[in-house]
């Protein structure tokens, strides 16, 4: 049974990196709603699409796109796990 608890490791692992995600794009943004799909279409894990506030100018949304991408990226290259952000408007 080595497959089916690595696979488990794995999910809890994605599990708690898009934790990580939601508190830090509620850091930034406290109104914005956040969408995670498992859904996979080619070889990513999830998909995390940021809806921020209509209110909220667009710098501070280009600075939330930075931060969850750069924070995606992140997780990819320490665990390997490939998880799409995206702040939609």
């Amino acid at each position: 049974m080595p497959q089916k608890r690595r696979n488990l490791d794995r999910r809890d692992l994605l599990e708690s990196r898009l934790s990580e995600l939601v508190v830090l794009i509620k850091d930034l943004s406290p109104q914005s709603q956040v969408a995670i799909s498992h859904a996979q279409y080619e070889d990513e894990d999830a998909h995390v699409s940021v809806y921020p506030p209509p209110a909220m100018g667009a710098e501070e949304v280009r600075r939330l796109e930075l931060a969850v991408g750069e924070r995606c990226n992140d997780i990819l290259v320490e665990t390997g796990l490939f998880i799409i952000g995206a702040v939609c408007d």
